[in-house]
């Protein structure tokens, strides 16, 4: 196991260059580590996984190029940002290095202030990317690894017994009639108890044994190293503890008890992962028709399964609360990335604002446009979150007075792709990540980062390049004053069939017509609120 990742992994065959550049980054206070060629950079990696990865292309046997594709085929080293190094400034190379996963591209000699901005970004990507990752793995009410990350966990202590010995025991805890706590006490109260459980799991167990929330009132602990009788003790101390520590207090009369079912991966019915949580999901549902508060252990279990009888009722409700859940779980995850974008506001206030203009004019367009709920949302949700990867974007870019130079706007351009980095470890945002990847094509081909034609492009794709491009238009920029909204309809309209597709723009202009009202007063607020912006001042 590898410890708390470096920052920076400098791969340079030429020690001179290598030696100066590593006291640059320790002088700026950067844990770095060092090869002088690409298979020992690859160790380095493996061995330490730096968030950042500053790799020189020309080198002997293993070159920059084959250390970053390695690094992009690696699951272990997802969310590495590479930035790719050379002294020859090729179109060829650039593109070679770009499209086998470098993240950024420098040429030697480079400018110490670029590099440490570079770096900067990368290694704010990288964080940014670490902070969603655990999101997408924790559940968002009480602190607790949620579902998915359970069973990953719980694959790799079982693969660990099975390729090093030793035993693992896992224990699935059911509050019991949970579902009446709802219904007298109200959700808010539920909650509560949910977090004072969880709480309590947390403070029961040892520091080696993993506490998650496995679903609704449902909670799993793998303990790695613990024979049944050991795992039964710590069920015991939990079932016997909860009502006395587990109290609301303004509700004193309210008794937590849980069911509980215990495996130990030693039992022989136990094949796989799956075999150990069925086999305690059989012990719990037998401690709840034993008349529930009880702890059954997979060994009082008759030699028939005990399986809990299922109608197709009570099926299709399970299936429904499935649902639910993964919902919920996707709508606090938007809620964390829509923080960090509003963030944002606080370096340039007109991004904030672009996304919620974008939003509000999309969600408009996709109602019109009688969409499937599912693709209203995701269309939604991308308009959202289309302009997070601005966080990668120097402020001297996006405070700018002056007329973009053309780097600065190749920069920009980059900002889709950015995002897509950034939710990649996000999957339930698979079908958002896909819109806005494609948000810069245009209708003609011409675009990026594909040059898709047509309908190859994404539907929401295609309707979210005229949102912004509307909105784009309408919001005064340091460097031009807005236009009006026929202003911009025309624009878009002399670009549909080259840059937009002419369904939506005639979309675009049919609903903004039958709510030009209200498009106002968004506009009108935005600017408000964009123009009375003062910078912090540090």
């Amino acid at each position: 196991m590898h410890t708390e990742p470096v920052d920076v992994c400098v791969i340079e065959d030429d020690a001179a260059q290598r030696a100066l550049l590593v006291r640059r980054l320790m002088r700026d206070h950067y844990s770095v580590v060092q090869a002088e060629n690409g298979r020992e950079g690859l160790q380095q990696i493996r061995r330490h996984h730096p968030r950042v990865v500053i790799s020189d292309l020309k080198m002997p046997e293993v070159d920059g190029i084959e250390v970053c594709r390695q690094i992009r085929t690696d699951p272990a080293l997802d969310g590495t940002y590479v930035i790719a190094v050379t002294a020859y400034d090729s179109h060829e190379q650039k593109h070679e290095a770009l499209n086998v996963g470098a993240d950024d591209y420098l040429t030697k000699p480079f400018d110490e202030e670029e590099l440490t901005a570079r770096l900067r970004n990368g290694l704010r990507i990288n964080r940014l990317q670490e902070r969603l990752r655990r999101a997408a793995l924790t559940d968002g009410l009480t602190g607790l690894w949620n579902h998915t990350q359970f069973r990953q966990l719980l694959d790799q202590e079982f693969a660990r017994t099975r390729r090093y010995g030793g035993i693992v025991s896992l224990l699935m805890i059911d509050l019991d009639h949970f579902k009446a706590v709802n219904d007298t006490y109200g959700h808010e109260t539920g909650n509560r108890i949910l977090k004072l459980v969880a709480t309590h799991l947390r403070k029961t167990v040892r520091d080696i044994d993993i506490v998650t929330r496995y679903g609704g009132e449902e909670f799993g602990i793998i303990c790695p190293q613990t024979n049944l009788d050991d795992a039964t003790g710590l069920a015991e101390r939990i079932r016997h503890s909860l009502p006395e520590k587990v109290r609301c207090a303004e509700h004193r009369r309210l008794n937590v008890t849980a069911s509980i079912g215990v495996v130990c991966c030693s039992d022989a019915r136990v094949n796989s992962v799956n075999d150990l949580v069925n086999l305690a999901d059989q012990a719990l549902y037998a401690g709840k028709n034993k008349g529930r508060n009880q702890v059954i252990r997979c060994d009082q279990l008759d030699a028939q399964p005990v399986s809990p009888t299922l109608q197709m009722g009570e099926v299709e409700r399970l299936r429904k609360e499935v649902v639910a859940l993964s919902m919920q779980a996707k709508e606090l995850c938007l809620q964390s990335v829509w923080a960090l974008v509003q963030a944002l506001e606080a370096r340039d206030p007109y991004t904030a604002w672009h996304s919620r203009n974008v939003t509000f004019y999309t969600n408009a367009l996709v109602e019109a446009a009688g969409l499937p709920a599912s693709l209203r949302d995701a269309v939604g949700n991308a308009a959202m979150l289309h302009d997070l990867g601005k966080i990668g974007v120097p402020d001297r870019i996006l405070q700018k007075v002056d007329p973009l130079t053309q780097s600065e706007t190749a920069a920009l351009r980059h900002v889709p792709l950015m995002t897509c980095k950034i939710l990649e470890p996000l999957r339930i945002f698979a079908t958002e990540i896909l819109i806005i990847r494609h948000v810069r094509e245009r209708f003609d081909g011409t675009g990026h980062p594909d040059g898709l034609v047509g309908t190859n492009i994404p539907i929401g794709s295609r309707l979210l390049a005229i949102t912004e491009a509307f909105d784009a238009m309408t919001c005064d920029r340091v460097y031009r004053p807005h236009r009006s909204i026929d202003a911009a309809i025309a624009e878009i309209q002399a670009e549909a069939g080259r840059h937009f597709d002419p369904k939506f723009a005639d979309l675009l202009e049919r609903v903004v017509r039958e709510q030009e009202d209200r498009w106002q007063e968004q506009i009108d607020r935005a600017q408000r609120e964009v123009n009375s912006f003062t910078p912090l001042v540090y």
